[in-house]
């Protein structure tokens, strides 16, 4: 399928994240956003194989531009977004006439959401826009899902692995372009000031983590291997200016993987390794002259040296809050109690069961059980790095929030409706070989 036409191509994508980065950098989300739903609605009344509207659902998501975030200051452009998106996938629905209750992964997340409502309905007591908002939000993650995995033709993990390679280069751009921005750039690393819009210091360095995976796998399958390599180790450097400290000791453990990905079943292990010393050199020479701002960062980062920075008193709030609330758990806003105000217990397992009790923890472990298989079967090199970056945001997530943050649960499952699909195509490939 990823060769078949033009807007399946590297280059295309590359002008879909360019416009997405344009709009970024002139803060003109509030216009790319109405513009990219627009397209999407088009793409999904009118095309059948709903692959070429993904480009566009996913640039969406990192081209908000606004600072200084509370869910009294949210523009209207974002309330919209979901409620068109959920509009246009029934429009599709309708007129194809597709069965999005099917797949592997659709119990654990239907369990999932029906907790996260049953706990948000019973833990509220204002009803406003917000209320309604998040309801709207944990129904289309359902939708999302059910929606990709019923709806794509064709094998297209190349296709959003070079998705995700383009994606991984936009952010570490925005990265640069937000410290080219500042007045003092010591003083912004110092203060770990780092703010994109769509997300801060973690959030950022989770997205870097897995489009790295991504990057990885053009590094050990394309000829041209010195270009990806400079592309692979600017982003990693791009994840230090994040200044994540969990982020970057999750990439450390997720390197591990990528390494093993790297050489494992790999021919021209030597060229590979002469290249990766080549763009060591290359990028230790270009840092050189920019060594101040590394000093710093490194100076920044061991103040805190082995500090847990407080996750350890929130895990045990966690606890506590489930304990209180062992079924449903808290609520959304369980940790603040404030409705304006949504704050995370920094560790996947421990904010699930605060939130949403036993049914949340139970629809973690069905997901785990469901993702497993989906990934396993007839399991390969496209498969293995997707995976990957998954594993890596997760690992991301046992210090940090990344499940339940919307750029993570989208990315999240288009992936793995992405693979279910392309298992469809192994599956047949295999009994057509066996018949």
């Amino acid at each position: 399928m990823t060769d078949k036409n033009f807007f399946t191509k590297l280059p295309y994508l590359i002008i879909v994240s360019l416009i997405s980065l344009g709009f970024w950098i002139f803060k003109l989300d509030y216009i790319g956003i109405p513009i990219f739903m627009g397209i999407i609605f088009v793409l999904a009344i009118f095309v059948k194989n709903t692959i070429y509207i993904i480009p566009f659902l996913l640039n969406m998501l990192f081209m908000i531009s606004q600072v200084e975030w509370d869910t009294n200051s949210i523009p209207l452009s974002l309330y919209i977004a979901p409620a068109a998106l959920l509009l246009a996938f029934i429009i599709h629905i309708i007129r194809f006439k597709v069965n999005i209750f099917k797949g592997k992964f659709f119990i654990g997340l239907a369990i999932l959401v029906i907790g996260m409502n049953i706990s948000h309905i019973i833990n509220s007591d204002v009803y406003d826009l917000n209320f309604f908002l998040i309801i709207i939000v944990s129904l289309l993650y359902v939708l999302i899902y059910g929606f990709f995995a019923n709806t794509l033709r064709g094998d297209n993990l190349r296709y959003l692995i070079r998705i995700f390679v383009i994606l991984g280069v936009m952010i570490s751009i925005q990265i640069m372009i937000y410290y080219l921005r500042v007045d003092d750039i010591i003083l912004a690393i110092e203060n770990k000031s780092i703010d994109l819009g769509w997300g801060l210091s973690n959030f950022i360095a989770t997205y870097l983590i897995m489009f790295i995976a991504s990057m990885t796998y053009f590094v050990k399958k394309y000829k041209l291997h010195l270009f990806w390599i400079i592309l692979f180790l600017f982003e990693i450097a791009m994840l230090f200016f994040t200044m994540s400290r969990a982020g970057i000791l999750a990439f450390f453990a997720t390197s591990v993987l990528l390494l093993v990905f790297m050489f494992v079943k790999y021919e021209h292990k030597w060229n590979l390794l002469l290249n990766l010393i080549i763009g060591v050199i290359i990028m230790s020479a270009i840092g050189y002259f920019t060594k101040e701002y590394f000093i710093a960062i490194w100076d920044r980062l061991a103040v805190f040296g082995l500090d847990d920075n407080g996750r350890i008193e929130i895990w045990y709030d966690a606890i506590d809050v489930f304990k209180a609330n062992p079924i449903f758990g808290g609520g959304f806003f369980a940790r603040s109690g404030d409705l304006s105000d949504l704050r995370m217990f920094h560790n996947t397992v421990l904010h699930v069961l605060a939130c949403f009790g036993i049914v949340g923890g139970l629809a973690l472990l069905v997901q785990l059980v469901s993702m497993l298989r989906i990934f396993l079967y007839q399991f390969n090199q496209k498969k293995a790095i997707l995976l990957i970056a998954l594993i890596g945001a997760n690992i991301h997530g046992l210090v940090d929030n990344t499940y339940l943050m919307p750029q993570y649960m989208v990315i999240m499952l288009v992936i793995i409706a992405v693979v279910e699909n392309g298992n469809k195509i192994d599956k047949l490939r295999l009994e057509l070989r066996l018949a």
